[in-house]
């Protein structure tokens, strides 16, 4: 019952960060095309509703493997998807500090679009595209059980690379 109600937390976490997240991103490139426009950065209760999902999905993911290492000594290093997810978990959680640092703060100088140069439009486009389809394969690779154990972490992170190119594009 403990597993189940984790996997539930863990759930709902990521739907939380995701509807967040993927509304948030999906304004902020709808708006590039029009150069008119300033882009203003996500609220502070975006950020913060972000950042509570992202604790949630730390602890109770921390929680779900310390769960399967109890039962399966293998459970992590006999699963090279669930390794990649890792990495691909951490490579979100630069991504973030980069989103904070550098995108957000340049949106909040609130210059319009059409006074971008091409650096200012790579400052938004890269760290949203990544956040949105690293946030997506993470949610998909939680349900990819008929992965665990049969595709090679290098697979796992090349579809992602394969997915950020695309959603960049």
């Amino acid at each position: 019952m403990f597993k189940l109600l984790l996997l539930f937390a863990h759930l709902l976490g990521t739907s939380l960060a995701l509807g967040a997240i993927v509304a948030t991103d999906i304004r902020l490139l709808r708006r590039l095309a029009d150069d008119r426009v300033r882009i203003a950065p996500p609220n502070p209760y975006v950020m913060r509703l972000i950042t509570i999902a992202l604790m949630v999905l730390i602890a109770t993911g921390g929680a779900i493997i310390a769960l399967g290492l109890s039962t399966d000594p293998t459970y992590l290093s006999g699963n090279p998807k669930l390794q990649g997810k890792l990495v691909l978990v951490a490579v979100l959680t630069i991504n973030a500090f980069v989103l904070h640092r550098y995108t957000f703060p340049g949106l909040a100088r609130g210059r319009r679009v059409a006074r971008w140069k091409p650096r200012d439009f790579l400052r938004v486009a890269v760290p949203v595209a990544l956040s949105n389809c690293l946030w997506l394969y993470c949610a998909f690779l939680g349900i990819a059980r008929p992965w665990s154990r049969t595709v090679s972490i290098d697979f796992v992170l090349g579809t992602a690379l394969w997915l950020f190119g695309t959603t960049l594009v």
